[in-house]
This record gives structure tokens, sequence and C-alpha cells, in this order.
């Protein structure tokens, strides 16, 4: 679980960046993230809109968080994206971007943070409920879960 070589940013990767990374790991979403959105447009909504977490080797973007933390009446946030690249899996990074991202959802003054998950992908299911998400409903395979900022451990 080693993250030798990992460069933890916030907010510094490119629309490019963001695009190629995604088309990158378009293969392991289920189904293929390519088959929802338009991968070039919803990587310019992420750069234009979203917080990101980014985790980087070199200067390969490798892993990836993006939140919405822009709804100040509700204080709500939504993660809209969390993906590692494969070769980079198992070392703890998505763990460690999704803990820069709720800790920064805090000091947003977000209350609650939610997320969409396929019910196929119980890998993601299970590291959410290990930081203290809930699932709130199912429509079809997707699952939607929240997290009550208040209620995740500092970190």
């Amino acid at each position: 679980m080693s993250r030798e070589g990992i460069e933890f940013r916030e907010g510094t990767a490119t629309q490019e960046d963001i695009q190629t990374h995604l088309e990158a790991c378009d293969v392991d979403f289920s189904p293929r993230l390519s088959l929802k959105v338009d991968i070039g447009e919803y990587s310019r909504k992420i750069s234009a809109r979203a917080k990101t977490f980014e985790a980087w080797f070199g200067d390969t973007l490798v892993g990836l968080v993006a939140a919405y933390m822009n709804d100040s009446r509700t204080r709500s946030g939504f993660i809209t994206n969390v993906t590692v690249a494969k070769a980079f899996m198992g070392r703890g990074i998505a763990s460690a971007l999704l803990d820069r991202c709720l800790a920064r959802s805090r000091r947003e003054g977000m209350e609650v943070i939610g997320l969409e998950v396929s019910m196929e992908n119980r890998e993601a299911i299970r590291l959410y409920e290990k930081l203290g998400f809930s699932e709130l409903e199912r429509k079809g395979k997707i699952v939607s879960m929240r997290l009550m900022i208040s209620e995740k451990r500092q970190s």
C-alpha cells in the first residue's frame, strides 16, 4: 500500500489533465463512463465548477476526486467523481483523496455531502461505508449515499 512517488494536490489539474485521466479510467467504470456522459464535456464541467483533489505521479494525474461545494443555502455538497488509475489502485489513494475532500467540505461549511455509485461497484461502496457514508436510496442500479460532515472523524 505504498504511496511512494505520489504527490497530493488540490485544484491544479487542467481540463485536459482531467479528460486524459477519465478517458484512461473509462474502461474501469461499470458501466463505462463514456456510455453515461460525454467525457470531454464532463471534464470541462469539472474543471470549471468543481473542487478537485488530485494524486499525481510525476506529471500524470493518477487519482481524482471532484466535488461540488457551492450550495451555500442547503450547505450540501456532491462528489461527482472518484477515480484512480488501475495501475495505482490498492494504495489507499482514493481514501486519501476522499479524506482531503471531506476536510475541505467541512472548512467550506458543508453539513452534508452525497454521491452516487453503481450497485455493481461493491469495492467503492465498502470504501464509502468505511468513511461513514450511508445508503439513502436505490434507483435501478444506482445507489445514492450521503455523509453528514459533522459525523465524519476529523482528518
